[in-house]
């Protein structure tokens, strides 16, 4: 019989609760066998309501732990670097949350470090493993409407109140998220675009502060080109009225228009004979499960997760052009 694989997951903020700290003990073959916070007290917590074997507030005392083969690294960016080079330095394979690093650099050294001791490093950008992306694939690989042509890209959000009062949240605060939420949730629209199309090679555009709500960049603008010629454009406001985003992708013979944050709406099919709405199925209880499952799988050495430090570095590096300006 083969042996789960065990996690540690360092981090017990929101995105652990519901989104993906469940999913390491619910998911096939995989258990989460201890937690990690700074504060030992939340991880005690954490662990008590997940009914987690064992809680630390040490690094070092989670690493040397016997029983954990795995790391999920849950933490702010900030973070993320110096958690993945000490894990993988032990030996234990790491699933980063995104994006990746601080910069690009950050990721690149985690990549490289990763590689150099033969240790597997996974980005946290589920939806890859989610049915509706698949979906979007499926109709732009299955060749029925063509050669793909472009991509446009608008991500708005209205600001939230916290994020106007003393510097914002975490998201916001560049010395903690390594930007604001163009980091935090523009780059899921970018990483589908990696995933669709391959690698984006060129990509040039500007940030900028509009609001003057926090100061890190709350508008993003610029333009982009796959490796196989697929040419694109994006707009990321998240200063306006409204919360809403869409994806336009542009066929020979198709329009395909979907929603990166609003995982349960239809992918629209636009073509000469009209537009076709299809329904999507509903999202998993924890979105981050059937990625996490990928991760296990390609560890236990029976698939390939389709979400690598490498794409999630390439996301970063695309990230950093965008906000370079012209």
């Amino acid at each position: 019989m083969e042996r789960p694989i065990r996690w540690g997951m360092i981090g017990c903020g929101s995105v652990t609760e519901q989104k993906s700290g469940p999913g390491l003990y619910k998911a096939k073959d995989s258990e989460l066998v201890a937690v990690m916070s700074r504060t030992r007290s939340r991880a005690e917590d954490w662990a008590r309501r997940h009914k987690v074997a064992r809680a630390y507030d040490n690094i070092d005392a989670l690493l040397s732990d016997p029983e954990v083969d795995a790391i999920y690294v849950a933490t702010h960016p900030n973070t993320h670097r110096l958690y993945t080079l000490l894990s993988a330095d032990c030996g234990k394979p790491v699933y980063c949350e995104k994006p990746l690093g601080m910069n690009w650099e950050e990721s690149q050294q985690m990549v490289s470090f990763c590689k150099e001791r033969n240790v597997p490093l996974f980005s946290a950008y589920y939806r890859r493993a989610l049915p509706k992306y698949q979906m979007v694939k499926a109709l732009i690989d299955g060749g029925t409407y063509g050669n793909a042509r472009g991509v446009h890209i608008y991500m708005g959000q209205a600001i939230a109140d916290e994020d106007r009062k003393n510097g914002g949240t975490w998201r916001v605060r560049t010395e903690i998220s390594g930007g604001g939420k163009f980091h935090d949730v523009g780059s899921h629209a970018l990483d589908l675009v990696d995933w669709f199309f391959g690698p984006i090679t060129r990509a040039s555009g500007t940030g900028m502060n509009q609001s003057g709500a926090y100061e890190a960049d709350d508008l993003v603008h610029g333009h982009f080109t796959t490796a196989g010629g697929v040419a694109g454009t994006g707009l990321w406001a998240f200063n306006t009225c409204r919360n809403e985003d869409y994806t336009t992708i542009i066929l020979e013979g198709a329009k395909i228009e979907y929603s990166v944050l609003d995982i349960a709406a239809p992918i629209t099919v636009t073509t000469a004979a009209g537009t076709e709405v299809i329904a999507v199925p509903s999202p998993p209880e924890h979105v981050a499960q059937p990625l996490i499952e990928t991760v296990v799988d390609d560890l236990l050495g029976r698939g390939v997760c389709p979400s690598t430090g490498e794409s999630g570095s390439r996301t970063d590096w695309v990230i950093e052009q965008l906000l370079k300006g012209e």
